[in-house]
């Protein structure tokens, strides 16, 4: 901040009602606060505004109105008054300035978004926000931007304005510190700012974790959130914030006061999570990731209709979450012509009253500043305080309350936007964190972070794809290519190999190292096969048809599948043990099927294969197919000769290690196919969670529905009342008509006869009066009664009764001709005729 810049800037709107509150606040001001005040009460352009007299006479602090000269440096205990309108902002460096309304329909003047929003910026926690009486919802999104920086916010109670909308739309985003009468505001706020904010306690708690962990456990057992691990200058912060709106200046009479009012425990843990976001925020960053996703989105084939899945974490009241929705729909063809399965947008937070406000999607007419122009008749609908997202856009966002540092991440993910979420929390649960996002996204997804976020230790994972845009690729996790030219034949093999696989190169075969290759293995395998390390025959070896077993389980795949059952899992643990020791293993003897007399051994040889030249290369092994004559019963090893008995026990020694390294093969297959399985449950558990989220979205579907219903269920009820009044209305007007003794009709502007008396009936013989009436012209003609038609003219062009006396039918008579309005007295709607 400048040198000029004074210490303190208290912002306040108001609106209708809101003089009498003003009146009561400045009352309280005194001259300790050391604070400067400016107000945006709306008000007409076309009338001179006398506010600032107004309030001068309420208050001994001098009240001053800003001009449209220049931009002035703020004074210390001085009210700044806005001229009519004019937007009144901060201006860089911290000067009060007057601005040109944007011109965007619906905008009050001065608009209290604006300047809530420049104070944020320019004075960061040192600022205020107050919102009195009015109407409308001016006020509410600048709220947001305060509490964001760590500023105070306050509104009136609405139950003391006159006009309620203002406040209560602030008190609705949740970021809303303190909610008093207006005198009361003024005394509290001379608290706020009498007292310095000092974190020094607090820092020192961090230091004696069972000072600070009483009231971490008051806010996990309300709220089962953890903050253990958000940043402690983010925590101290926030909670020095709150004892200072409360005016505590001890961290334990807080905490008592915690433990006793649940409500303060729910505000704390509402100023912790910070829900505050905006449409289309940090322009730039924007920009980039459209053209991420434009690029994204063209390379995706025409044909290929799969689903583009999004995750927002932490979208608090939802405008980022719908802000990134835009950008994909705009990248796949706009939002009438993309399908509601080609794009899922998960929108998640742990704030239930943030995500009721995101499920709305109704934001204050001021939201509409930070919306590019070409997109706001595209994807939103424009009211007169308010700006709503289309429902078609809605569709395509499931908003779901989830904790991204407990709950299971989703998966299969395109993008994910983390924005300005990582910077309240220490280093290890960053990284927990953006290892949940690493499983969570498929190779090349998106990553999307802060102005002031990286991916720290996880550049293993993410790569930039620009220097300063915070986004994010996953890296791809590619297996290296085996090299197989060492496999290739190089001369006709019998019938049988020939239904081998084979792995073969076109490029740079060396015919010498192959020939000298199939020579060896065929020494130590004249019958046997090669094979990958997940058991994959490549290439087989000599006849190995007895000990095969094609059958409906082992189907057409060439593996150890069509291995006879006795060899099938020990060739798999063969494998498995000579790749990881580097060693020759060899398997037990199994009898021969169909054979009395033979037995038959596997013994496996791992092969190096060549290293491309970035790291290892494929892993292949030789298995043999060995065969012998079964060995007649050995006598008993007491019998036995010294030397035969350490054969005999080195024989046992050799089968009771590789029985135990079986054995542990078999163990480490089990750990890992219990964290495929493991995996599986999270993916199942995410997949539970889309199916919850769309659960709720169709709860509040259902909602709204029964909301309409009960609506038009009160419409109906007042359109029966409205009847039955009318009913009642036209019996007794039907009763006074045939009692009247006298010739009476009603006339409306259309000369149509509405109503007759049983008099005029005969008079002028009428059998009956349609609903529509008839003309007066059909009315059958009376000798010597005057013109009726030009009379009735007449009273209609002069709105004036008339009188008139005719003499007819032998005798003299007295027309009145009365006309009569609407029920508020505006429209002229009828004459009535009275001949007596």
């Amino acid at each position: 901040m400048s040198d000029h810049t004074i210490p303190f800037m208290v912002g306040i709107a108001a609106s209708a009602g809101g003089l009498e509150a003003l009146s009561e606040l400045v009352q309280e001001l005194g001259e300790q606060n050391s604070a400067s005040y400016v107000i945006a009460q709306h008000m007409s352009p076309t009338h001179k505004s006398m506010l600032s007299a107004l309030i001068a006479r309420e208050t001994r602090l001098p009240v001053k109105e800003l001009t449209a000269e220049e931009d002035i440096w703020p004074e210390v205990n001085t009210i700044y008054v806005v001229m009519p309108g004019q937007d009144v902002v901060i201006a860089k460096g911290g000067k009060l300035g007057l601005r040109e309304p944007d011109g965007q329909r619906g905008r009050p003047k001065p608009l209290a978004d604006r300047l809530f929003k420049t104070m944020a910026e320019e004075y960061g926690e040192n600022c205020a926000a107050i919102v009195l009486s009015g109407t409308g919802s001016d006020g509410s999104y600048g709220v947001r931007a305060i509490r964001e920086v760590g500023g105070i916010t306050i509104a009136q109670d609405p139950d003391s304005s006159k006009y309620s909308g203002m406040p209560s739309s602030a008190l609705q985003t949740g970021c809303v510190d303190l909610t008093l009468l207006p005198s009361e505001i003024g005394e509290h706020l001379g608290k706020i700012l009498s007292r310095p904010r000092d974190f020094t306690e607090l820092q020192e708690l961090h230091h004696k974790p069972h000072k600070l962990s009483d009231l971490f456990q008051i806010l996990t057992a309300r709220t089962g959130v953890d903050f253990r691990e958000y940043k402690a200058s983010t925590i101290n912060r926030r909670i020095a914030r709150r004892m200072l709106a409360l005016g505590f200046s001890e961290y334990n009479a807080y905490v008592d006061f915690c433990r006793r009012d649940l409500a303060e425990v729910d505000a704390l843990y509402k100023d912790l999570m910070i829900s505050v976001t905006r449409f289309f925020r940090d322009p730039q960053q924007f920009e980039a990731l459209k053209s991420n996703i434009e690029a994204m989105v063209s390379k995706m084939d025409a044909s290929d209709q799969r689903t583009v899945r999004v995750w927002v974490s932490g979208c608090a009241t939802g405008e980022e979450a719908y802000s990134v929705a835009i950008l994909f729909l705009e990248a796949m063809g706009g939002l009438e012509k993309v399908a509601q399965r080609r794009l899922q947008v998960f929108a998640t937070d742990i704030d239930q009253q943030a995500l009721d406000v995101a499920r709305r999607g109704e934001y204050p007419i001021s939201a509409v500043s930070d919306i590019p122009d070409e997109l706001v008749d595209r994807y939103f609908v424009e009211r007169t305080e308010t700006i709503e997202v289309k429902k078609a856009l809605r569709a395509f966002v499931l908003f779901s309350r989830h904790n991204v540092i407990q709950d299971p991440p989703f998966t299969n993910l395109d993008c994910i936007s983390l924005r300005n979420l990582l910077i309240y929390f220490n280093g290890t649960l960053q990284d927990k964190v953006l290892a949940r996002v690493g499983y969570a996204l498929v190779p090349d997804g998106l990553l999307f972070l802060g102005a002031a976020e990286t991916v720290g230790s996880m550049e293993n994972i993410f790569e930039p794809t620009a220097p300063s845009d915070r986004i994010y690729r996953k890296r791809a996790m590619t297996r290296k290519p085996a090299l197989q030219s060492f496999l290739e034949e190089t001369s006709p093999r019998p019938a049988q190999e020939q239904t081998s696989v084979r792995f073969l190169s076109d490029k740079n075969r060396h015919h010498g190292s192959t020939r000298q290759f199939d020579s060896l293995i065929r020494v130590l395998a004249p019958n046997g096969f090669l094979a990958s390390s997940t058991g994959a025959i490549l290439r087989i070896i000599g006849d190995i048809s007895y000990v095969t077993a094609l059958t409906e389980s082992s189907g057409l795949q060439v593996d150890l599948k069509i291995l006879i059952p006795s060899l099938r899992s020990e060739a798999s643990s063969l494998i498995n043990v000579a790749l990881r020791s580097r060693g020759v293993r060899s398997g037990q003897w199994h009898p021969l099927p169909r054979s009395d007399h033979e037995q038959v051994r596997l013994t496996c040889y791992p092969i190096a294969a060549p290293s491309d030249g970035d790291g290892d290369g494929a892993s292949v092994v030789l298995i043999a197919v060995e065969t012998r004559i079964k060995e007649e019963q050995a006598a008993s090893p007491e019998h036995l000769d010294p030397q035969e008995q350490d054969r005999y026990i080195r024989q046992i020694e050799d089968e009771v290690i590789s029985t135990r390294e079986a054995l542990q093969q078999t163990i480490e297959e089990l750990q890992t196919a219990n964290e495929e399985l493991q995996s599986v449950n999270e993916e199942m558990q995410a997949a539970n969670e889309e199916l919850q989220s769309t659960n709720e979205e169709l709860e509040t579907s259902n909602e709204e529905l029964q909301s309409t219903n009960e609506e038009l269920i009160t419409v109906n009820e007042e359109i029966q009342v409205n009847s039955t009044e009318i009913q009642h209305v036209s019996a007794e007007l039907t009763a006074v008509l045939r009692a009247n003794p006298f010739v009476m009709i009603v006339v409306d502007q259309a000369l149509q006869v509405r109503h007759a008396s049983r008099q005029a009936m005969t008079m002028f013989e009428l059998d009956s009066l349609p609903k529509s009436g008839i003309h007066i012209s059909q009315c059958a003609p009376v000798k010597g009664l005057p013109d009726l038609t030009s009379r009735i003219s007449q009273v209609f062009r002069s709105s004036a009764p008339l009188v008139e006396n005719a003499e007819f039918g032998g005798e003299n008579h007295e027309m009145t001709f009365t006309p009569f309005r609407q029920k508020d007295g505006r429209e002229l709607i009828g004459v009535a005729v009275t001949i007596v």
